[in-house]
């Protein structure tokens, strides 16, 4: 039964081929949303990288879904068939640069226009749009074309941290009025307020930012395991998380509260796709 739902986590890119499967059945009761990050890949790799790894995973009994993470060598109708027929969960756009499809944080810039096609192409064969990544302007750009059930797979918030990867309260506002769903990352340079060790309260801070101002049904976990470099003291995988809950369950926060951002959200995000 699951009860724990991870939106981001890179390990379909980042482990060798023949460690997925043994990672897969480790996290069996976590439903993860499961990363190809192609940012730092060799473009003549990708596809076929690609679509080994995708079918390792569905070989495998595992509730996991496919993600693309960066579709930046995504040019033509070919590639971007391709890619499709591999059947993704969801796709973000863009890293943290420029490419032929969008400007992610570190970039100016917004949607091009084969931007705009790919993600109308992603919206009739019902790939979710994920928002992460994305600079500001074409954040909201994306909304102008997707106004139901925005999606941000993996983020923090910048009114806990100033970093360019961290949403804004007007952009948590319009996912949380789409009924959309946010994810929390475990990155700590986004998180800390301080230059302190990272914590689990730096993690229960970005928590607790997050439900005073919008309740508790739009959020969850999107760790980027495996795309981060220092995890927080205290986890260093699915196991740990009873420590988060624990430590939550001392903050006041109700067991139904709890079970909704590690699990039950995003589950109902899933179903609310489907209507």
């Amino acid at each position: 039964m699951i009860k724990l739902c991870d939106t981001h986590n890179d390990y379909l890119s980042q482990l060798p081929i023949d460690e997925i499967q043994n990672y897969v059945l480790k996290s069996k009761d976590v439903l993860i949303c499961a990363s190809y990050w192609s940012t730092k890949k060799e473009e003549k790799q990708i596809q076929s990288d690609l679509t080994v790894r995708a079918q390792k995973l569905r070989s495998i009994d595992t509730c996991h879904l496919l993600h693309i993470e960066d579709m930046w060598w995504i040019k033509n109708k070919k590639a971007l068939d391709n890619l499709l027929y591999l059947q993704p969960f969801s796709c973000s756009l863009t890293w943290n640069g420029q490419n032929v499809l969008a400007s992610g944080s570190k970039a100016q810039g917004g949607l091009t226009e084969w931007g705009r096609k790919c993600i109308s192409q992603l919206i009739d064969r019902n790939v979710l749009l994920d928002t992460a990544h994305l600079n500001r302007q074409s954040f909201f750009e994306v909304t102008k074309l997707v106004r139901r059930n925005l999606y941000c797979s993996h983020t923090g918030f910048y009114g806990i941290r100033r970093h360019k990867r961290n949403l804004t309260d007007k952009q948590i506002n319009m996912i949380v009025k789409s009924d959309g769903f946010i994810g929390l990352y475990f990155y700590d340079d986004a998180l800390k307020r301080t230059r302190s060790p990272f914590v689990i309260d730096d993690i229960i801070s970005s928590i607790e930012y997050f439900t005073s101002r919008w309740g508790c049904d739009n959020l969850g976990f999107g760790t980027d395991f495996y795309g981060i470099d220092n995890y927080p003291q205290g986890i260093k995988g699915y196991i740990d998380f009873a420590r988060l809950e624990k430590a939550l369950l001392s903050k006041g926060y109700s067991q139904h509260s709890i079970d909704k951002i590690f699990y039950k959200n995003f589950l109902n995000f899933c179903a609310s796709l489907e209507k």
